[in-house]
């Protein structure tokens, strides 16, 4: 389940990055690096790169990031999304929400969206503190 639940929520994130059309040539914000790193060490997972589809990298996703393959493992679910400024970050963050499971969180700051899932051990506090430091 905890996998379905993150190809759902990415399926859904790249679809809305096709529907949004654009950025708005913003602050590019934090690097991928940066936020896979600070996302990991408040989570306490390791996340792996996802493809970005080419339409979505057209419309402003620069890399993707979950733990699909060691979620029920880690008994959570993170999906990092790295967006190329605010702008992309909010009109994505703004279509994904519905599709966030109920005792998931949403967390936004800049060009990053998480997309957090507990099922054991909740961190999310602590990635959304981190998220939002960055």
């Amino acid at each position: 389940m905890i996998r379905t639940l993150s190809a759902a929520v990415a399926a859904t994130a790249v679809l809305a990055l096709a529907a949004c059309g654009g950025s708005s040539g913003g602050d590019p914000g934090v690097t991928s690096a940066t936020a896979k790193s600070a996302v990991e060490r408040s989570a306490d997972v390791r996340l792996t790169a996802m493809p970005v589809p080419d339409e979505a990298a057209d419309q402003g996703l620069t890399a993707t990031f979950s733990n699909a393959a060691t979620a029920a493992r880690d008994g959570q679910v993170v999906l990092l999304f790295v967006l190329k400024d605010a702008g992309v970050a909010d009109e994505v963050g703004d279509m994904v929400k519905s599709t966030v499971p109920e005792h998931g969180k949403l967390i936004s700051s800049g060009n990053l969206l998480v997309v957090y899932a507990a099922q054991g051990s909740d961190h999310g506090a602590a990635v959304k503190q981190a998220v939002e430091a960055l």
